[in-house]
């Protein structure tokens, strides 16, 4: 059967590719859009949830108007956004309606079907017009306001003229009058042309425009001179922004609906909005305006369609503007679609491969002979992206293309156009999948529609098409035309494979090796890829030699222009590299870089520890020579495959591994890998060539890019080879030991790394042959340190599990970790050489011991609460457990480190003992004490716990009473918890004898403080209340009187914390009583002084309103503030308010005065219209005795004179600017 007769379209007849939007006057061709229209299922989800939200407007108002529609050049969101808005109009085509043809287009068992019909049903309730057009495509699109080009389309839809002007101030008006034709036929007249011409270049016929409108509306202008000056005065002052087209819109709307009685709808189609927008950030701006001002003021009757190729956040991005936009532009646009490769498959499937039933079977007859076959031919291989399957459904839909090739022809003409420059702008041309699969079908190199079915389209037939219509540029094409004849031997295979590699030189998720090109070439079912694999090899080859492409790792890629520059400096680079370079090269890209701090070899081997008896042993890993991993006792010194092709082998190795100095290391030998010095040298040139164009301001912007491309696809590729290679060579090399090797055995599934960890692991009991005795890993150190260093009892699992302890709480003779410490700092003891924590922990850190080092520590803080090991900080020694310093020497890894560790005799001296039993029976006034550690341990137990229960009681009262506490007792405080601290009985003799004089004056203040809180707690606190009260008034004592001396007294005892000193306290108390006396006696100087100035005001009242002219009546009501005031005097007992109560009299009485001034403007005769009014009232200035003159007592009268001449000259002054009120 030939392919032509499997189809049932008319595959040969050519379909229109391209729907635009704003191509509306052939009734028969939009009938035809709408007929071939396919409703896919996501189409039939898309057009029901629009006819839903559109035709529920009809009666509820939104601000929801907006259908963004996004997807790739052929995707069919241009039609998409035509049929919604043919529905929406539902205009009359050839005698049916748009919803009535649409109906047959929406399948029978489509789920929405109903609800789509339902909803069309629906749209004849509103009068909708479209107004529709691609946006890139109209005259100074880029340049003109958004709205005002919207503006004169609009106006253009309704018949106007093109000239905005005229149709905005003259057709408008006269179309509002009903007189529009009129004025279209005498313009026609008068220029005898059809107004159709005319309104596309009105400019050219200004003559006519001008004199139809006189005789239209010889009762607005009565010349042409008035058209002209009314078209000259709107073009100064109109302002044409989004408000003022919107308004437009819906005044007219508003007409509308009275015209037809139902509600009238806007629809703008704006096509291809991102070619519009591009990245300027003010064309988005204008989009945003126009929606939300349509949302806002139109409330659902004016609708608009966006589309583009980019969804709306990538537009956003491009345009660089901000987020906060976008969300507000995004809740106006209900509906964000996006159209997908899935969709237009469907499409394709429908308008183009649909088989008949004869054809189908043909097919899938051819299918299922071969399956597995036709897949294998079908599916490329290794991409990092998934590209459709070849399984049977698809196959037969899309036959004769395969189903990947109808993905990747999208992709291949956004590359060429990006790469082009030229990004979307060509959108609207006839390159959409559909148009190129056709007429590949139709046109291509081989006569398809001919051939019998098993014949397949290869990937250079798309090359084909697309250069015969200008997608690839003139140079490459110039340049693949003439392989033939400028590639020695080359043939059309040559040539069509060159085509391939160009194609997909710039789709990065589809690995360029020959078995992925042998695919794009099949031209048949029966082909045979290894066969065709065979006849590309010496074709890529001839290709290679003529430097049109180049090999890079397993992949091809052809060169064009820089990048065959690119490729010539990589193999002379690559040329000059010497052996010390690669290994250079290798230990700093593939073993460690110290620029970066990045370690390549512990990513590529996967492990920086080895197992051993639950658990993990650090390792120190180096590669020719480059150290890798540090921490370890045990090395793994690698040579890579670069040292064996430099001719290093086994029993080297070997012979090296017997040394007394190599006892703790582990050889590993990678096997030779064949060409790993090629691939090695063609990256580091690469990666050379790559850095020299990245940094040379004088290359190009595409040599700029080229090595950016190159950084990020080929040379990740290659540094991935030269890494498989060490694998590889790891995988099959040789592991030495003692002088011992053996090769490398990987099991299923293991990495390199997880081969090579487990045979490490094989070592391990020969070199930790005691680390069994100890298996044990602390997981909380510190903690496990306080609490041994705390006697805690109930001590975590993994501390038990070291044996510190037996079952009284003793230290255990027999715990292993315990034995060894001791043995070790007491050989080194013998030998008077100093140990250091660090000496201790490496020592039992390394072979043969293994153990772990915070198990090390923990056994030191048994030993250091049991008295057994001095810690030495700083040559300090430190042995109390609760001692913080010595705490934080052993909890700290780095602190533990530098501590000297000496193992602690077990006797007091003599005179240490007796002198502490001395002070303990002075302390307590026992005279029966034994001598031994022990009884006075216990002695000190109880007077301790005594005292210290003593001063808990003396600070909670203390503190709050603000009682200042003897250094004495918070020494001696401080000396008790200390000696109470340490559980060792030698310990705690030892620190008695220590600190026997802070322990001595310590109790002998506690006892002092807690007996003066019992007897003299609430005096104290009294006392501290009075002389609080007196230094509120400390300014008004009277200088050198006995208040004054108390509260110098009470400062020197307060600073000296000698309260509770009999003689202080009892000399203070004295001083306070003289005191209180003192102040009694001033207490009643103010009281009288205060009564005393408010009598005077009280004599002086009635006398001040017979002066004012003021009713004597009045005097009792302001009396009423002053007499209460005098009858409170005696109630105020706090001192600072009684020392104050002279100062409020006086203010009772300016308070007076003001009353007395108020009555009397009330009582002022208002000013009439011709009298001046009052100056306004002026600020008040106090102005006091001691303003004037420092000293205020007078002797003589020559001394009131001058006082009397400053005050009056001040006074004067005063009066310039200011009232004065003298206080």
């Amino acid at each position: 059967m030939k392919l032509a007769e499997i189809f049932d379209t008319r595959i040969a007849e050519k379909i229109d590719p391209v729907i635009k939007v704003g191509e509306v006057q052939d009734e028969a061709k939009l009938a035809s859009e709408i007929s071939a229209y396919v409703v896919t299922p996501t189409i039939e989800k898309y057009i029901d949830e629009f006819l839903e939200h559109y035709t529920d407007t009809f009666r509820l108002q939104t601000t929801e108007i907006g259908s963004w529609i996004s997807g790739y050049f052929g995707s069919g969101k241009s039609h998409l956004a035509k049929i919604l808005a043919l529905l929406a109009e539902n205009r009359s085509m050839q005698g049916h309606t748009a919803t009535k043809r649409f109906e047959a287009r929406v399948p029978p068992a489509a789920p929405r079907r109903a609800s789509i019909l339902r909803n069309l049903g629906r749209v004849d309730q509103s009068d909708t017009r479209v107004l529709a057009f691609n946006l890139n495509t109209l005259v100074d699109s880029k340049t003109t306001p958004l709205p005002r080009l919207l503006l004169s389309q609009y106006y253009q839809s309704r018949g106007y003229s093109s000239n905005l002007l005229y149709a905005r101030v003259i057709e408008q008006e006269i179309d509002r009058r009903g007189k529009l034709d009129a004025l279209h036929n005498q313009i026609a007249a008068l220029a005898d042309r059809p107004w159709s011409d005319i309104q596309k270049n009105p400019g050219f016929y200004s003559k006519h425009l001008y004199h139809a409108a006189c005789q239209v509306a010889p009762d607005v202008f009565a010349n042409p001179e008035e058209v002209a000056q009314a078209l000259k005065n709107a073009g100064h002052g109109d302002l044409y922004n989004a408000q003022f087209l919107v308004q437009t819109m819906l005044d007219d709307l508003a007409s509308r609906e009275q015209e037809v009685k139902k509600p009238a709808r806007m629809l703008l189609v704006l096509d291809e909005s991102g070619q519009w927008i591009e990245d300027d950030a003010g064309r988005l701006a204008q989009l945003q305006a126009l929606v939300e001002e349509a949302a806002i003021k139109g409330q659902g009757k004016i609708w608009i369609f966006v589309t583009t190729h980019e969804d709306m956040g990538a537009i956003f991005q491009n345009a660089r503007a901000l987020q906060a936009d976008m969300k507000k532009i995004e809740d106006r646009f209900r509906f964000k679609w996006s159209l997908t490769t899935e969709n237009i498959e469907l499409v394709l499937e429908d308008r183009i491969f649909k088989k008949n039933l004869a054809g189908r079977d043909a097919v899938e007859e051819t299918y299922d002979a071969a399956p597995g076959v036709i897949r294998g031919l079908g599916e490329l291989a290794n991409t990092s992206q998934r590209l459709p399957n070849c399984e049977r459904h698809r196959f037969v839909s899309l036959y004769p293309f395969f189903p990947y090739q109808v993905h990747l022809i999208p992709e291949i003409v956004k590359c060429l156009r990006s790469k082009g420059g030229r990004g979307e702008q060509l959108s609207g041309s006839t390159r959409t999948l559909l148009a190129i699969t056709q007429d590949i079908l139709r046109a291509g190199r081989r006569p398809y529609l001919r051939l019998e079915v098993g014949e397949t389209v290869p990937f250079d037939e798309v090359y084909e098409n697309l250069s015969g219509e200008g997608e690839v540029s003139p140079d490459v094409r110039r340049e693949l035309s003439r392989i033939e004849e400028v590639v020695h031997s080359a043939t059309p295979l040559t040539r069509r494979t060159a085509e391939v590699l160009y194609l997909i030189r710039e789709i990065t998720y589809v690995p360029r090796t020959i078995d992925n090109l042998a695919r794009l070439l099949v031209e048949s079912t029966s082909d045979d890829l290894p066969g065709l694999t065979a006849r590309l090899q010496p074709e890529l080859d001839k290709l290679i030699a003529a430097k049109m492409v180049a090999r890079i790792g397993e992949e091809y890629e052809f060169l064009t222009g820089e990048r065959r520059t690119f490729e010539d400096e990589v193999a002379t680079v690559a040329t000059g590299l010497k052996q010390q370079d690669r290994e250079a090269g290798l230990a700093k890209h593939f073993i460690y870089d110290p620029e970066k701090k990045k370690n390549h070899l512990h990513a590529l081997l996967g492990f920086e520890t080895v197992p051993f008896k639950d658990a993990e042993f650090e390792v120190r890993v180096s590669m020719d020579g480059t150290l890798a991993l540090k921490n370890g006792c045990i090395e793994l010194r690698m040579f890579s495959p670069l040292a064996a092709l430099g001719g290093l082998k086994v029993p080297d190795l070997e012979d090296q591994s017997l040394r007394a100095d190599e006892q703790r290391t582990v050889f590993a030998l990678c096997d030779r890998i064949p060409g790993f010095d090629q691939d090695l040298n063609r990256f580091l040139a690469m990666r050379e060539v790559v850095n020299a164009w990245k940094g040379d301001p004088h290359k190009s912007e595409e040599a700029h890019r080229l090595a950016a491309e190159r950084e990020a696809n080929d040379l990740d590729k290659l540094e991935r080879k030269v890494r498989d290679g060490i694998k590889a060579s790891i995988r099959q090399g040789h592991v030495i030991f003692r002088g011992s090797s053996r090769a490398l055995t990987p099991r299923s599934g293991q990495t390199p790394g997880e081969t090579l960890r487990a045979e490490l692991a094989t070592f391990w009991p020969t070199l930790y042959p005691k680390f069994e005795k100890v298996p044990v890993r602390i997981a909380q150190e510190q903690k496990a340190i306080l609490d041994v260093l705390s006697g805690e009892k109930n001590l975590a699992s993994d501390v038990k599990a070291l044996r510190l302890f037996d079952k009284s709480g003793a230290l255990d003779p027999h715990s292993p970790l315990l034995d060894a410490i001791r043995i070790f700092l007491a050989t080194r003891q013998n030998k008077k050489e100093r140990t250091l924590g660090k000496d201790l922990l490496d020592e039992f850190s390394a072979p043969p011991y293994g153990w772990d080092r915070n198990a090390v520590r923990v056994g030191v803080a048994a030993y250091a609460r049991a008295g057994t090991i001095k810690v030495l900080i700083g040559k300090m020694p430190h042995t109390n457990p609760a001692d913080p310093t010595l705490q934080k020497a052993l909890r700290d890894s780095r602190e533990f480190e530098r501590v000297e560790l000496v193992v602690e005799d077990s006797d007091v001296p003599a005179d240490a003992l007796e002198e502490a039993r001395a002070l303990l029976m002075k302390l307590t006034g026992k005279r029966k004490i034994d001598e031994t550690p022990a009884a006075l341990h216990e002695v000190m137990e109880e007077l301790g716990r005594e005292k210290l229960a003593r001063a808990e009681k003396v600070i909670d009262w203390a503190e709050p009473a603000n009682f200042p506490r003897p250094a004495a007792f918070d020494e001696g405080k401080d000396a008790i918890e200390d000696v109470l601290a340490l559980a060792n009985p030698v310990h705690r003799v030892k620190e008695i004898h220590a600190r026997a004089d802070d322990l001595k004056r310590g109790v002998d203040a506690i006892d002092q403080a807690s007996a003066f809180r019992d007897k003299w707690g609430m005096a104290f606190t009294q006392l501290k209340t009075f002389a609080e009260q007196l230094r509120a008034i400390e300014h008004l004592l009277l200088r050198g009187g006995a208040a004054k001396t108390f509260l110098r007294e009470y400062d020197t005892a307060r600073t000296g914390a000698r309260f509770s000193e009999t003689d202080v306290w009892k000399q203070i108390q004295g001083a306070k009583a003289s005191a209180d006396l003192e102040l009694q006696s001033l207490l009643s100087v103010w009281r009288d002084e205060a009564r005393q100035i408010v009598h005077d005001a009280l004599d002086r009242l009635p006398a001040e309103l017979k002066q004012q002219l003021l009713e004597e009546e009045l005097a009792k009501e302001m009396a009423v503030p002053l007499d209460a005031f005098v009858s409170a005097l005696d109630l105020e007992t706090d001192p600072a308010r009684v020392a104050a109560l002279p100062d409020r009299a006086r203010r009772l009485i300016d308070d007076l005065g003001a009353a007395i001034q108020q009555e009397v403007e009330k009582r002022a005769p208002m000013p009439e219209n011709n009298q001046p009014q009052p100056s306004p009232r002026r600020e008040i200035r106090r102005l006091r005795f001691s303003d004037v003159a420092m000293v205020r007592r007078i002797r003589t009268d020559a001394e009131w004179d001058e006082l009397l001449k400053k005050l009056d000259e001040r006074v004067r002054a005063l009066l310039k600017q200011f009232e004065v009120e003298l206080d």
